[in-house]
């Protein structure tokens, strides 16, 4: 294509130089062959040749430049159209108009999507709000309201029967109380536990974990192991391993009835590995993977950090939940 432009630019060329010549001869009245034969003459002719080649060159300069100038005022006048979402009103007679009307399309058509997709983001944060709600709410009424409730039952039945029960049967209702406090504070603790927000509030992963883990060790009694050893993460992944280890220690102490939780985190150069087991009443995978919306919660995080996860568990033997998220520089 090239060669053919080029090809043209001389043909183009060579016309012109022609043409001048010629106009110049007629115009001067003169014939080629006493051109020829006249040192000064031909000189004069040389001369007035080269400048009119100059002037007329320059001439076409000038107007390429003003044309060129026209075209790309009106292709940035279309480029402002399209950024500012406007209909671009231009012909396709030009290779670069169909493509401006095609990129307006493209425009309009990812401006729709992103509209959308930031709509379906926004129902789905007020959806998720809503299930939370409903699911502390469910949670405070079938723990620590019924425990609350039943608790405050036992002591008015005592308060008005004390005198006539003996001291082992009384001693045995006051325990029964107690440990359905102890029980309701234990479910309020977790619930607490669950709630803190996503973020690491200003603080490391290291941070983050040392607090939740100081936190689980002074109000319950879960033996807790941890062992560590990585280097700094994105902000996003640390966030994202922060709720995956809440997600699970919740689930512990709100299923499990474990008395020991391990948590391990090591990085390799390709990926990181995070390991979480304990000694709970554990479950049965098949049965609980559709309806955990815990373990569908950590599943959708790992997902999100193109990891993979791999949960192990039996009745009576505890979970080990295995997870591996691949690291890019």
């Amino acid at each position: 294509m090239k060669k053919y432009y080029y090809f043209l630019v001389l043909l183009y060329s060579s016309v012109i130089i022609i043409s001048i010549i010629f106009v110049l001869l007629r115009s001067l009245n003169l014939r080629l062959s006493d051109v020829l034969t006249d040192i000064w003459i031909i000189q004069q002719f040389i001369f007035s040749v080269i400048f009119l080649i100059l002037s007329v060159t320059i001439l076409l300069l000038l107007l390429w430049i003003i044309l060129d100038e026209n075209s790309k005022r009106g292709i940035n006048q279309n480029l402002r159209y399209i950024l500012n979402n406007q209909t671009v009103k231009v012909d396709e007679s030009t290779e670069i108009n169909a493509n401006l009307l095609r990129l307006s399309d493209k425009m309009e058509h990812l401006t729709t999507s992103l509209q959308n997709t930031e709509n379906a983001r926004i129902l789905n944060s007020q959806e998720i709000i809503k299930q939370e709600r409903k699911r502390i709410a469910r949670d405070l009424h079938d723990t620590v309201s019924q425990e609350l409730f039943a608790s405050s039952m036992i002591l008015s039945g005592l308060s008005q029967t004390a005198e006539d029960l003996k001291p082992d049967q009384l001693h045995v209702q006051l325990k029964a109380v107690e440990e359905m406090l102890q029980n309701a504070q234990n479910d309020l603790r977790i619930l607490l536990l669950h709630l803190r927000p996503t973020e690491l509030e200003n603080k490391t992963l290291s941070e983050g974990l040392d607090m939740i883990l100081k936190e689980l060790t002074d109000k319950s009694n879960i033996e807790v192991v941890y062992r560590k050893n990585f280097k700094e993460l994105p902000k996003t992944m640390e966030e994202h391993i922060f709720r995956i280890v809440q997600e699970f220690i919740s689930n512990t102490l709100k299923h499990a009835h474990a008395s020991r939780l391990e948590l391990y985190l090591f990085q390799t150069e390709a990926e990181l590995q995070l390991k979480m087991v304990d000694n709970g009443i554990g479950f049965d995978t098949d049965e609980v993977r559709d309806l955990s919306y815990g373990l569908k919660n950590i599943e959708d995080r790992v997902d999100d950090l193109a990891g993979t996860i791999k949960v192990l568990s039996e009745k009576e033997q505890g979970v080990s939940m295995d997870i591996r998220l691949p690291l890019i520089k």
